[in-house]
């Protein structure tokens, strides 16, 4: 007998794409005719989650908000950030945490016969707000340094990539 995996949607947190099925006009997820349906709690438990971001009203219709967080592919809880980060006035500094945490690996070296030098530097960084302002402070001492690699390997910090960062200036041509 063949084993397969367990599907995505029956083991993945379900809140961004209740949110773009919301934003198709597909309402009624309940009975909608999943391929490979999800369990129900976890479903209800995105629809609540989506609730408490104000993503989903009262009846559990789309809300404006909503709509704009349909936009960004990512989870909820990063877009809301996002578009509340404008009003706010620290939209840069809010891209620059949810690029961070949204990487595939932690941004600390903590090598095991030397993790204790590596958590001396980590706490340099350490922010007593919490972990994303730790994040970005570390963003901000690589920027400081021109974005060095000798800096990233004198503070402990990952720089397995090793991809240059060129900016087009105002030449958003390139972008496009």
């Amino acid at each position: 007998m063949l084993q397969t995996s367990i599907p995505d949607i029956q083991r993945q947190n379900l809140a961004h794409t209740i949110l773009i099925l919301k934003a198709m006009g597909i309402n009624d997820l309940l009975n909608f005719d999943f391929m490979d349906p999800p369990p129900q709690q976890t479903m209800i438990t995105a629809l609540e989650n989506l609730y408490a971001l104000s993503a989903l009203d009262d009846e559990g219709l789309l809300t404006r908000l909503g709509r704009k967080m349909s936009d960004f592919p990512m989870d909820p809880e990063l877009s809301k950030m996002l578009i509340a980060s404008v009003d706010l006035g620290c939209s840069e500094e809010v891209l620059t945490i949810v690029a961070m945490i949204s990487g595939a690996t932690n941004v600390f070296y903590r090598p095991k016969d030397k993790q204790a030098q590596a958590d001396a530097k980590k706490a340099k960084f350490q922010q007593p707000e919490g972990d994303h302002l730790t994040l970005l402070a570390v963003y901000e001492g690589w920027k400081n340094s021109k974005f060095s690699n000798p800096w990233c390997h004198k503070n402990w910090i990952m720089d397995q990539y090793k991809h240059d960062i060129v900016s087009c200036g105002t030449n958003y041509d390139r972008v496009r």
